[in-house]
């Protein structure tokens, strides 16, 4: 029987190294679900959440020095590891909750998840590693739909209501509005019966505090009006969300932009989409109209389409997400520039690649043509040998580009290389689209 503490130990354990610029990426389940964390709690979770991305397939274990963690959620006591250590368990206690309809069987489905599945501290390194629950890889990997926004507009409320409201609003962006009800609201927002019960505290505390926090401090900005009474009783708001230009440059740097190229660009060609082809898309669109419309075409298709890249590009052409967004003249330059010299390195980069792909080749090229084997059969085992070595390789090179956050070196790469035919089998091997 294998000792309980095997899959601890095999864990994949990856060092966090958490960026302001870095996206939040999580299902519209869960930003509809009922949540109860503190704004240190919430600071934490998210921090790890900005780690995974919505194309992953499950979560690491992440590590971080727990000075740094401190210092992104904003504790600069003396006292920041008995406060981070405190947040950190007190997530493992907390649970979002989603309720459903099944309505085969008339009855509602109640989901508790908890958010931290594990958390070990290393005494004496100040390291903490920390597992975001399994249950939770629902709502963050492998998503169709969902709604992002960057840390950086989050990490700096100081009311998990303002929070809370950004997230739901952000949701509805695209389309501009939001109505919500107030028992709703109350509910989404864990607001206890017992508390805020007069509308103007409620609106003192709760709305027009998230309404300065958010339109002061992050990428949107908004109104609100009463949508509907009943009686003289509110019954729901109606929330006007507006891009807030003032703000939106706020975090980009070149870095910030090189990451958002290289992700995107990762994404394109993951998807079959040719290399020129996704870099021509970035040097004239902006990322989030690209991916808007990415998204369209995997929520209406699926795995259902034979040439999903040829529809993907259809789709960023002719805007049939129909996207609202624009780079200004700074987003766009910047994008450009960054975009011209990542594709210079990834030019550098394929043509190592092939290099020591067709230097195994010629490798066993010549030892053919010195050996002169006596049989067909002695050819074959060379060649066989010959093939193994190059698929050992383009697995170590896919790895190393993985590792490195480059796209996958694809048959556009090598389209003029001897080593077409083996790459095009071991494409084939492992059923990738590119």
């Amino acid at each position: 029987m294998d000792h309980p503490r095997d899959e601890q130990l095999s864990l994949e354990i990856e060092d966090a190294d958490i960026r302001p610029y870095y996206w939040i990426n999580q299902s519209n389940e869960l930003i509809n679900a009922r949540q109860d964390l503190s704004i240190n709690e919430r600071r934490i979770v998210y921090a790890l959440v900005s780690l995974v991305q919505p194309d992953d397939k499950d979560f690491k274990m992440y590590s971080l020095p727990i000075k740094e963690l401190a210092n992104l959620i904003g504790v600069s006591e003396k006292s920041f590891y008995e406060r981070v250590e405190k947040a950190v368990d007190g997530l493992q206690s907390k649970m979002f909750v989603i309720e459903t309809y099944d309505s085969t069987k008339g009855q509602v489905i109640v989901n508790k998840i908890n958010w931290i599945q594990q958390a070990t501290y290393l005494k004496g390194e100040g390291i903490v590693r920390i597992k975001l629950s399994d249950a939770l890889a629902d709502y963050l990997v492998n998503l169709k739909t969902y709604t992002k926004y960057q840390l950086f507009n989050v990490l700096q409320f100081k009311s998990e209501y303002s929070w809370r409201i950004y997230e739901l609003l952000k949701e509805r962006q695209p389309w501009g509005k939001r109505i919500i009800k107030v028992n709703e609201l109350r509910r989404l927002l864990n607001i206890a019966d017992d508390k805020l019960t007069l509308m103007k505290n409620f609106r003192n505390v709760v709305l027009d505090k998230a309404k300065n926090e958010i339109n002061a401090k992050t990428d949107i900005h908004f109104e609100y009006d009463v949508h509907k009474r009943k009686g003289r009783k509110i019954e729901s708001f109606i929330f006007y969300i507006h891009r807030n230009e003032s703000n939106i440059d706020k975090y980009l740097t070149e870095e910030a932009v090189d990451y958002d190229v290289k992700t995107l660009l990762n994404r394109l060609i993951a998807n079959g989409v040719k290399r020129k082809k996704a870099e021509e898309f970035i040097s004239k669109y902006h990322p989030r109209y690209i991916e808007e419309n990415i998204l369209y075409v995997m929520r209406s298709t699926g795995d259902s389409i034979a040439n999903l890249a040829g529809y993907i590009v259809k789709a960023v052409e002719n805007n049939y997400a129909e996207s609202i967004y624009e780079a200004n003249k700074k987003e766009q330059s910047l994008y450009s520039i960054v975009q011209k010299d990542y594709s210079n390195r990834l030019n550098i980069k394929a043509k190592e690649d092939v290099k020591a792909l067709e230097a195994i080749n010629s490798y066993y090229m010549t030892v053919i043509q010195k050996e002169k084997p006596s049989s067909l059969e002695l050819v074959r085992e060379i060649g066989k040998e010959r093939e193994k070595v190059l698929f050992k390789k383009l697995n170590d090179i896919q790895l190393e580009r993985q590792n490195m956050n480059y796209p996958p070196l694809t048959l556009d790469d090598i389209e003029e290389s001897p080593i077409k035919p083996f790459f095009e089998q071991w494409q084939k091997m492992n059923e990738l689209p590119y």
